[in-house]
């Protein structure tokens, strides 16, 4: 049993190196995976904001068009004024004309509103677009850096999973599987000792029939408690103290 147990430790320290690359590959490509987010995050604030600029354009081309309506129908009601005979049709026409002042302002001052939102966007446009490029780069060369480290940590998995399999021969495949299990949710600890009764994995005082057992060593036994797998280890005698009259 004592050989059963050297393999179960020196398969735990390989489990422990592969559980760590295990994890190093799983969070390798998250910083990758965050900056791919704010490029595709970014696009598309680049596309609302084009769209937008698209829908400011059109509104001034509209807005200017309306303007120049609006003037040529009051120089048109200008020029009638010379022509008035009554003061009906005079305060009529002053009325036409002051109507349109009032569009003319209103008109402006939407001009006026379009043309600042389309610098606002153009100024941001620019800005963004930049990042997108430097995002597109920096992705480019952690792409490259990824794909590197990776290699290299799958090239160490390999050796431990090849150690591994190496060392697994002779132990039940049932109990390989269980003492991973064990390993990965333990702390790394799948094989602890008893002293004085109790598990040094759990602490927990166990009965000394149960002790009795695991000290035999005629089966692999597991703690009741945290479910490792438990051996004997001796207890060390007490130093003896000199006796001083």
């Amino acid at each position: 049993m004592q050989k059963v147990y050297d393999k179960l430790r020196e398969l735990q320290h390989i489990l422990l190196n592969e559980f760590e690359i295990e994890a190093e590959l799983e969070e390798i490509p998250r910083e990758l995976n965050e900056l791919k987010r704010r490029f595709h995050k970014l696009e598309r604030t680049i596309a609302e904001k084009e769209a937008s600029k698209k829908h400011n354009t059109e509104l001034l081309e509209q807005v200017s068009k309306d303007k120049e309506e609006s003037k040529i129908n009051k120089e048109k009601y200008e020029g009638q004024i010379k022509l008035i005979k009554t003061q009906k049709e005079y305060e009529a026409l002053t009325s036409e004309i002051a109507q349109i002042d009032e569009k003319l302002a209103q008109i402006e001052s939407e001009e006026f509103e379009s043309m600042q939102e389309l610098e606002t966007l153009d100024t941001d446009l620019e800005k963004q677009t930049g990042l997108l490029q430097e995002l597109k780069e920096t992705i480019a060369g952690k792409e490259k850096e990824v794909s590197k480290f990776s290699a290299e940590k799958q090239k160490e998995l390999d050796k431990y999973l090849k150690e591994k399999k190496t060392i697994s021969i002779g132990l039940d495949k049932e109990l390989i599987y269980k003492f991973e299990k064990i390993v990965k949710n333990k702390e790394g600890i799948g094989i602890i000792s008893i002293k004085n009764t109790v598990c040094m994995g759990c602490n927990m005082l166990l009965p000394p029939q149960f002790v009795n057992n695991v000290r035999r060593e005629d089966e692999l036994i597991f703690c009741p408690n945290c479910s490792r797998i438990l051996y004997y280890q001796q207890e060390e005698p007490a130093e003896e103290i000199a006796f001083q009259p």
